[in-house]
């Protein structure tokens, strides 16, 4: 009979085990889920991350292709106007050349030799005329000038005609940066809506920075025009990124800097990277309010924010947020900063 005891407790023994077991890899799945999960969600945000500052680097390199078209545009302005008055010019000279030859005629004629000339270019009547003492020094001086303006015609039409080239490559090139941003944002757009819902949470609170209310800033600005500067960055809270705006109401980042500074009187690029190029380096040390922050996400300068003291920044980071606070070193690598 003692036997028919010692059975039970073995299977029990093993039952335990067995539950033992069992809990122990219920365990493990629930962490190997709760690891996946955590790895899901943070693959989710970077690739996010990636679309829009993928989009960020095509809207900056639309913001500097925009600037050269319209710097050509000015340029090729500028020759046209030369052309305009060098063509008036020319007839004005050839008018009065034609009036000053036919009242020769009228009161002497025309000798045979300056008949000839008249059909040439108007430095080989010059030559010949004056070779024959048949010209005035006016007359002289009239033909050089013709000559100058034909010259000048020329000259402006070809470069007019390579201006006008480079803006139909520039022009290539802005609309192919501009077709990557938008892509690029429907591309985050999209991502953001395939994800469940703790995901887009995590791309919230990555998308909603730093709450105002949340900042005190204590350190002040340097002089008036840094103020002037961060006021206006401040004032723009809330405002919704767009791509390549910059005002009133709609900024991309380097719209926001450039229109920040403007309120100093400090005229400055729509494009980060050339931001960074023309103002003056200065070293994290040297940081004070106004001066400006640029952040490299693996393609070279592509974002810029306003140091607004300590330790925070305002920016306007990608589509799908608002000009917001930032901690300096949390936006993103800190390639560098600068004073306007």
């Amino acid at each position: 009979m003692p036997s028919s005891h010692r059975a039970p407790k073995l299977a029990t023994r093993r039952v335990g085990s067995a539950a033992a077991i069992v809990g122990v890899a219920a365990g493990s799945v629930f962490l190997m889920q709760g690891s996946a999960h955590a790895e899901t969600t943070a693959q989710a945000l970077a690739d996010y991350k990636q679309k829009t500052a993928e989009a960020e680097a095509a809207t900056e390199q639309y913001d500097s292709s925009s600037a050269q078209v319209a710097q050509l545009q000015q340029k090729i302005n500028a020759l046209q106007g030369q052309i305009s008055a060098a063509n008036q010019k020319m007839v004005s000279l050839e008018s009065a050349m034609g009036r000053q030859a036919a009242q020769q005629y009228r009161e002497s004629g025309l000798s045979d030799s300056l008949k000839a000339v008249l059909d040439d270019s108007p430095d080989s009547y010059l030559n010949a005329a004056l070779a024959s003492n048949q010209v005035t020094t006016q007359e002289a001086q009239q033909l050089k000038e013709l000559a100058e303006a034909k010259t000048q015609i020329a000259e402006d039409n070809k470069l007019a005609q390579s201006a006008l080239a480079q803006q139909q490559q520039v022009t290539t090139q802005r609309q192919a940066a501009k077709t990557k941003a938008l892509q690029s944002a429907a591309q985050a757009k999209s991502l953001y809506g395939s994800l469940n819902a703790s995901q887009q949470a995590a791309i919230e609170k990555a998308n909603a920075g730093v709450s105002a209310s949340s900042v005190t800033i204590t350190q002040a600005a340097p002089d008036a025009r840094a103020a002037a500067a961060v006021a206006y960055a401040k004032s723009k809270l809330g405002d919704e990124y767009v791509y390549a705006a910059a005002g009133p109401s709609t900024f991309d980042c380097s719209g926001l800097t450039m229109m920040a500074w403007e309120q100093a009187g400090v005229s400055l690029p729509h494009n980060a990277a050339e931001q960074y190029a023309t103002t003056t380096h200065i070293s994290a040390s040297q940081l004070e309010p106004g001066d400006l922050v640029y952040y490299d996400y693996g393609e070279g300068i592509t974002h810029v924010a306003i140091y607004v003291g300590n330790g925070m920044v305002i920016h306007a980071p990608h589509t799908g947020t608002v000009v917001q606070y930032g901690e300096l070193y949390n936006v993103g690598p800190v390639a560098g900063f600068s004073r306007p």
